[in-house]
Order: structure tokens, then sequence, then C-alpha cells
């Protein structure tokens, strides 16, 4: 059986669309869902993330396993390096299957899961985070068409009970604090959310964000999968 999923999301969100180097792409058809953030100095990243996403989410299909990342993205990388040569990208995502969640990313942008406690009726708690890419400066170690690509983070989760994916660019990351994050997710109740209702909660983190003093351009994404 197919999960169900509904999407909320905050794009560049702020004046004028900040600098315009997020991107977000989902094809729902397929279970994809990708958010990109182009490196903030270099003036065609916005389109690089853009069509980073995009061939994220447009990837052909195997048809009984989840989409391997790895050498999906290694390929994208090389593409990358030839088309947009003096920018580069991170990327967050997950293939939503009737199998289960595999997760990506790369650099330093945010992707946790939370699932609820007490058999799906408590409150919503962290599952994981995916790992981000930081050298001891605080800035991301590698990222998609720079110098370096090490590694690719995959992470497969159960096709069991009710998720929720909090995607975000680096920016609003750094500045939101966890008990922000907490109170917000609980006033998704146990009945299945909208996505106007997403939507909404994505734009309260977005703005929460920059009244802390984001720089930096702010994109938030929430994902709702129930299995069963």
């Amino acid at each position: 059986m197919n999960p169900k999923c509904i999407l909320g999301k905050a794009i560049n969100h702020g004046p004028d669309k900040g600098l315009g180097f997020d991107a977000f792409s989902a094809c729902p058809e397929q279970g994809l869902y990708a958010l990109c953030d182009g490196a903030n100095s270099c003036p065609d990243s916005g389109r690089a993330a853009l069509w980073l996403c995009h061939q994220i989410t447009c990837a052909p299909m195997p048809e009984d396993t989840p989409l391997n990342f790895e050498p999906l993205v290694r390929d994208l990388h090389e593409d990358m390096l030839l088309s947009f040569p003096n920018t580069a990208a991170t990327l967050v995502g997950l293939h939503v299957a009737p199998w289960g969640l595999r997760l990506v990313s790369v650099g330093d942008s945010d992707l946790t899961l939370y699932k609820r406690r007490w058999r799906g009726w408590g409150s919503w708690q962290k599952n994981c985070t995916m790992p981000k890419d930081l050298d001891t400066y605080g800035n991301p170690s590698q990222l998609i068409a720079s110098e370096v690509l090490d590694t690719v983070h995959q992470l497969d989760l159960p096709a069991q009970g009710t998720w929720l994916a909090l995607m975000m660019s680096d920016g609003p990351a750094r500045v939101l604090p966890t008990s922000s994050l907490q109170k917000t997710l609980q006033k998704i109740s146990h009945q299945k959310p909208s996505s106007e209702d997403l939507d909404y909660l994505c734009r309260a983190l977005a703005d929460e964000a920059l009244a802390s003093g984001c720089q930096d351009d702010v994109s938030v994404a929430m994902l709702w999968i129930r299995y069963g």
C-alpha cells in the first residue's frame, strides 16, 4: 500500500525572496522530494540548485527497491562541474516508497525525521537527523560540484506508522532553537493535516528565523507521511 503524504513549504521566504539561492522540488507520484541550497558567493547558484533538485526528483525509478542516491548524486556532481563550474550546492531529500523511507544528505542543510511516541499517540519526538558536513570553522566541508565530494549520506527507515520530515536550509537550521521546532510541530495533531496547515507552520518557522536575525536564504519544508 502506498503511503499518504502531505507537503508544506516556504522556500526563499521573506522580503524579495532573499538571495533566491535555495530551491525545492517534489514528484509525489514517485515519492521524491529534494531541497538544495546553492553557494551564496556564486551568482549562478539559484539556477544550479534548482537544476539539481529537479534532477533528483525526476530520476528514473527502480521497480522494487528504493532509489540508490549514491550513484545518482555522483553522476550529477560530474554534470554540475561541467554545466555550473562556478558554483556548488547542498542536498537533503528523501524517497517515500511502499517499502520504507530512504534519506539522503550532502552538505550542511538539515533533514530531521520525527515520530510520535506511545504508539503514535504521544508528542512528536526526534527520531534521527541526517549528518551535516562541517569543517572546524562551521563551513560545509563538501558540496555537490565542489572540489571534493567524499560521502553521499543515506539512511533507511521502516514503512511503519506516521513520520514527519522537516527540511531546512542551513540559515534557519542554525538560528531556530529546538524548543521552537518542538513547539511548532506539536501543533500538528493526530489527524491528517492539510497542505495549507503545513504551509502555515513552515512560514511561521521561516518568519521566526528572520526575526532571529538570519541573513541567509530561509527555506523550510515539511512532509507528513503515514503508512497503513
